[in-house]
């Protein structure tokens, strides 16, 4: 059976709670409530989920209590034990397989983690009330009405303040006597041409001059030497690895804003930097957040047809690439070249 996993975050969102949907790819075939477990593997190194924050690589299955009818399939809630070790490394991907109560597979597939979902964490002792807080929540508005009170703050007597406008004290009459500076104006405007002449020269000699000047300031046109500068600031360049871990790095590596064929550089970097770690939870990073050509590319590196052996990834893993394909038709589902190439490594 082909199955389709989604994990969301409640509504309103509660710390450490998601909600898990399952639904039946195929129209004829119908999930039905009952008893199922899960099974969860991250990508990071096919490890499987044991138990809260344990991983191990023998595969074991989760049982999940309350499912319910949802749509065209199922859900259940998932909790804290769950959900905060799907958070706890934002860069892994996750494959999700769904078993009945006696053991028996049904269908896996990869799964998106809700951006709204938050960890146990976010929620301090609040958690418990999760369910019923939204009904307290409404009594609150009461009490507003007592904080309007205050507002009577009218003391703002600081009005008074502008009294001592002395301005008025400046407007000293005794000013009035300079209307003798008229008569200047008659006798000295001679002196005020000549002054307005004189200027106008000296703005005129100092344009020339400036004018001048200018044609040596093309050397200035070197500053454009600054951009060395902005590709030492990126987060990206491999010379950052040199005093930081590879799971820092990539942490800030992510946050800058490329193009795929940008991220895909940086990739090929690491590789050549046998810096494999970071080439993966790169490749990881992007593809989980929709990325179809670093998910394609990733697949690619698994694919027994495409694949190039190099120190980070030895030998081809028909699994790995259908895994990733199928990521990238969670995204284009008419995506024709991986679509094809899902269904041959299927068989």
């Amino acid at each position: 059976m082909k199955l389709r996993f989604n994990l969301q975050a409640l509504e309103p969102a509660v710390p450490g709670r998601a909600r898990l949907y399952v639904r039946s790819v195929d129209e004829d075939d119908e999930l039905e409530l009952g008893d199922y477990s899960i099974a969860i593997q991250r990508s990071q190194n096919s490890y499987y989920l044991h138990s809260a924050q344990s991983w191990d690589a023998s595969l074991r299955w989760l049982p999940q209590q309350g499912w319910v009818e949802h749509e065209d399939g199922i859900a259940v809630l998932l909790g804290p034990d769950i959900v905060d070790s799907l958070l706890a490394n934002s860069s892994d991907a996750y494959q999700f397989t769904l078993a009945t109560a006696d053991g028996r597979e049904l269908g896996k597939s990869p799964v998106k983690l809700d951006k709204a979902i938050l960890p146990s964490t976010a929620g301090g002792n609040a958690q418990a009330m999760e369910l019923t807080m939204p009904v307290a929540a409404p009594e609150a508005p009461a009490p507003e009405p007592v904080l309007e009170t205050p507002p009577v703050l009218e003391v703002v007597e600081p009005a008074p303040e502008p009294i001592p406008v002395e301005a008025p004290a400046p407007v000293v009459e005794p000013p009035a006597p300079a209307p003798v500076a008229p008569p200047a104006k008659k006798g000295g405007m001679g002196k005020w041409i000549a002054l307005v002449v004189l200027l106008l020269i000296l703005a005129g000699a100092g344009y020339w001059f400036y004018s001048q000047s200018a044609k040596d300031s093309p050397a200035v046109a070197d500053a454009p030497e600054d951009k060395p500068a902005v590709v030492a600031t990126d987060a990206c360049s491999m010379d950052k690895l040199a005093d930081r871990p590879g799971l820092q790095f990539v942490q800030e590596c992510v946050k800058e804003t490329k193009t795929s064929e940008q991220w895909l550089a940086v990739i090929e970097e690491a590789k050549k930097a046998e810096q494999c770690d970071v080439a993966q939870r790169l490749y990881v990073n992007k593809a989980q957040s929709g990325d179809v050509k670093i998910a394609m590319a990733y697949a690619r590196e698994y694919d027994p047809k495409d694949h190039q052996a190099h120190a980070c990834f030895s030998k081809p893993n028909p699994a790995t690439a259908a895994y990733w394909y199928e990521t990238v038709l969670l995204s284009e589902p008419d995506n024709a070249q991986a679509k094809a190439r899902f269904q041959e490594l299927s068989q």
